[in-house]
């Protein structure tokens, strides 16, 4: 898919900063490419891959093939205590206790994502 997909964390309505080296830790045995100047990694995992642009507190994903790339995302956004957030989609929460601090507007219709595959079905009801 070649559309963007956000990650990043919320406390009390507002961005919190962090949770970029816990998704570098879970990417890091599959990236295939880094360019360190722009911040963008390559992996691969399983059945395809997808380009990432990872900050200290922040990602965003795009370019994503096949399915197995989704869970490594969503176990990454999980350690990183970040939520999703696919363009046009409802926010996934990685953890429950994410909902009482995303920002008004993002809470709306927000859904817990366990895997990838649950990622999945929230884009393609979309």
């Amino acid at each position: 898919m070649s559309f963007d997909v956000f990650f990043q964390r919320f406390k009390n309505g507002d961005l919190e900063p962090g949770g970029g080296e816990q998704m570098r830790e879970v990417l890091a045995p599959h990236i295939v490419r880094e360019e360190p100047e722009t911040h963008s990694v390559l992996v691969e995992y399983g059945d395809g891959f997808a380009d990432l642009y990872l900050d200290d507190d922040d990602v965003m994903a795009n370019h994503i093939s096949g399915e197995r790339p989704w869970d490594l995302l969503v176990g990454g956004a999980r350690a990183a205590g970040w939520v999703i957030m696919p363009v046009g989609c409802p926010t996934c929460l990685t953890d429950e206790s994410q909902r009482v601090h995303l920002p008004e507007g993002l809470d709306e219709d927000a859904v817990l994502v366990a895997s990838g595959q649950d990622l999945l079905e929230v884009i393609r009801s979309s």
